[in-house]
């Protein structure tokens, strides 16, 4: 399934920083442009043509629940006896109104030589030469969800608390003994709703394949080319990048960046938000 990543907020124009051929440092900073990749600024790269389709009426919801529960018997003097019984539950929820996407994609990969011209940008060149363990990669916008109406953006989060006591002993008086019994329940809940409306034309979620030495195991491999990409030299001394869909696997297999993140499947498609960013999030 394809994935996607929900930027931070819903601030984004559809003729903003974020389009296709952008070059992210990473892709849970999409307001940190590496390079913008357009006929204006880089003319001598070419970049793959563009395929676009429309998906009418996208209706999403997203919603987590979580309770632990435990319940504590003890007895006293063997005649009497108590049982506390506690829930404590949230719940959490995301609905996003109805828009129609229109879906911009590289039809085709990038060329070696793109590629190359690409980690030769200065700015590129000085974030692929900054990790600590090596090389680090490249994210490049592949593909970008564009809503065409505004659409109404709600969250809501909830939490409850249940306690339950109940006890009991021998009756007084009496020649055999006798069970009484009493019980004191205690409830509390409380639910915060938040909602806006999006502007027209903001990116939805947005597409990225990395660039990157190639690693062990089986790749899903679009791009691989011998010129030495990660160092600038036509040498071919090390081993060729490969450009691949940017997936969860990506992200957990970056050594050089250790950022949490959520996964939720909507409809065919998976979308990933990062946690450090508080906003338009989807819930597990």
């Amino acid at each position: 399934m394809p994935t996607w990543f929900l930027p931070p907020d819903f601030s984004f124009s559809s003729d903003g920083p974020l389009q296709l051929g952008t070059v992210l440092s990473h892709p849970s900073r999409p307001t940190l442009v590496l390079a913008s990749i357009d006929g204006s600024s880089h003319p001598e790269i070419v970049l793959p043509k563009v395929d676009t389709v429309t998906e009418k009426n996208h209706t999403h919801s997203n919603s987590r629940s979580q309770s632990n529960e435990f319940s504590i018997w003890a007895k006293f003097l063997e005649v009497a006896s108590t049982s506390i019984k506690t829930n404590v539950g949230s719940h959490a929820a995301l609905t996003y109104g109805t828009a129609d996407h229109q879906i911009k994609m590289f039809a085709q990969p990038f060329s070696a030589e793109a590629l190359l011209a690409i980690s030769n940008l200065p700015a590129v060149r000085g974030q692929i030469d900054s990790g600590m363990f090596g090389k680090r990669p490249l994210y490049v916008v592949s593909g970008l969800r564009i809503a065409q109406q505004s659409f109404e953006v709600k969250t809501e989060v909830g939490s409850n608390f249940n306690t339950e006591l109940s006890g009991s002993g021998p009756a007084a008086g009496g020649i055999a003994p006798v069970e009484v019994g009493a019980s004191v329940a205690h409830h509390r809940a409380k639910t915060v709703t938040d909602s806006y409306n999006t502007a027209a034309g903001v990116v939805f979620a947005y597409r990225l394949h990395v660039v990157r030495p190639k690693r062990a195991g089986p790749q899903g491999e679009l791009f691989s080319h011998k010129s030495a990409f990660m160092t600038g030299e036509g040498s071919g001394s090390e081993e060729p990048p490969i450009m691949v869909e940017a997936d969860k696997q990506e992200l957990k297999d970056d050594i050089e960046e250790e950022i949490e993140f959520t996964e939720s499947t909507i409809g065919d498609d998976i979308c990933i938000s990062f946690d450090s960013e508080k906003g338009n999030g989807m819930a597990k």
